[in-house]
């Protein structure tokens, strides 16, 4: 049933993964570009928070244009201002432009996965459901790493915003393929920080870390890079090899957490993270040692979101608190992502280059401290992990809404 299900969605993931591409390739590229205009690292951060101002904004706005023009139209539109966004940058190197143009982004992305999952929600059953997102998410590891491997070509300014933005509007057409029945969008819950954060205080700071590192990571790591006066296809390089790291460990985490708990996943984590991120230090230039520790320094980090994740569905005492947990998180991990980048700008503008590593350094002490004074949950309480970090979130609530408005629909029947 699981290949039946893929091949019938074969135009909706080959959608995504030119998304994912398009994406990969502008998110990585824009830091570099203003490295190269001798920008300082301070204002490219603030101008890569507005991606994550535009995230939010998405989250709490875009379902209502979905709803009036449907996913297909909706996909479409994000698409095309997603691309033309893209293209804009060339009119001006205005950094008010260029940080509006980052929020534009940011706003596009977010509402187009929300139309992406309704799909996969609609056709994600139970039995199979697992398996159809471990699929996307391989999708999304590969496509996001081709973009990011795009960089390695050293295109000029110009052609990359020509080719990300005709993967992204590509994008759309395979979509208006599909035919299915549009799903129904989830009704919105408030999100509760100080409720979260007595019932799953590590879970809740684990994704606010998280949101820190990982995006902090995909904004800023190649200026960390270029930096050390290495080539801009070198630190296309590194990202990827990071990127490999975090997808190999998406797999490893799932067993050991399940098997020793979430919190001594966290830890373990953290020690990786931390141990990279301290060789960092010593790596003296060396390319191919830099690539390495990238890798170990993705196996640490980007597995991080889920296991918090996990952790809190682990402290949970009613199944019906999971969607209020996981919208709370998310907003936890999307406001660390709003100031990563800011942070690691601040950071290198005081330290150089250093100043990228001091921030992991540091926030990996601070969980990893944490971590420890926090109780593992007993095995009987824990539930299955699932390496499929912030989408399930997405797709979660998605299901369990679609369940509520069949049963009012019934009801009033």
């Amino acid at each position: 049933m699981t290949k039946r299900i893929i091949k019938t969605l074969f135009p909706l993931f080959l959608g995504m993964s030119l998304l994912f591409i398009g994406n990969g390739l502008v998110v990585s590229s824009l830091s570099a570009m203003l490295k190269s205009k001798e920008i300082s690292e301070i204002a490219i951060g603030l101008i890569n928070s507005c991606l994550f101002v535009g995230a939010i904004l998405s989250t709490l706005t875009s379902h209502v244009i979905v709803s009036k023009v449907g996913h297909v139209r909706a996909f479409a539109i994000f698409s095309a201002l997603f691309a033309v966004a893209s293209l804009m940058y060339e009119i001006s190197l205005n950094l008010y432009f260029w940080a509006f143009l980052r929020m534009c982004l940011g706003y596009c992305y977010y509402a187009l996965l929300v139309v992406i999952e309704s799909w996969l929600n609609e056709r994600a059953k139970d039995k199979i459901r697992s398996r159809i997102l471990a699929f996307y998410e391989g999708v999304f590891y590969i496509s996001f790493g081709l973009g990011i491997l795009i960089m390695a070509l050293e295109l000029s300014q110009t052609q990359v915003f020509i080719i990300s933005a005709a993967f992204i509007m590509l994008s759309s057409i395979p979509l208006n393929l599909i035919k299915t029945k549009e799903p129904r969008l989830p009704e919105r819950e408030s999100v509760s920080l100080p409720k979260i954060f007595n019932i799953a205080p590590l879970a809740l700071t684990g994704s606010f870390i998280a949101g820190i590192l990982i995006n902090g990571f995909f904004t800023m790591a190649s200026i960390f890079i270029l930096s050390q006066n290495f080539s801009l296809s070198q630190a296309s390089y590194f990202m990827a090899f990071a990127m490999i790291g975090g997808f190999v460990s998406q797999f490893f985490m799932g067993g050991f957490s399940d098997k020793f708990g979430r919190r001594m996943a966290i830890i373990t984590s953290c020690l990786i993270g931390l141990t990279a991120s301290i060789t960092f230090l010593f790596a003296n230039g060396n390319l191919n040692m830099l690539y390495l520790i990238a890798f170990f320094l993705g196996s640490g980090i980007f597995c991080l979101y889920a296991l918090s994740l996990a952790r809190a569905n682990d402290m949970l005492t009613h199944k019906s608190q999971s969607i209020q947990v996981g919208r709370t998180l998310l907003f936890s991990y999307s406001f660390g992502s709003l100031v990563a980048s800011s942070i690691m700008g601040v950071m290198m503008s005081l330290f150089g280059a250093a100043g990228f590593i001091y921030v992991y350094i540091v926030l990996l002490i601070i969980l990893l401290g944490f971590a420890i004074t926090q109780k593992t949950v007993p095995l009987k309480h824990r539930q299955t992990y699932n390496p499929y970090t912030i989408k399930t979130t997405i797709i979660d609530e998605l299901k369990i809404n679609d369940e509520i408005s069949d049963i009012k629909a019934k009801t009033k029947a």
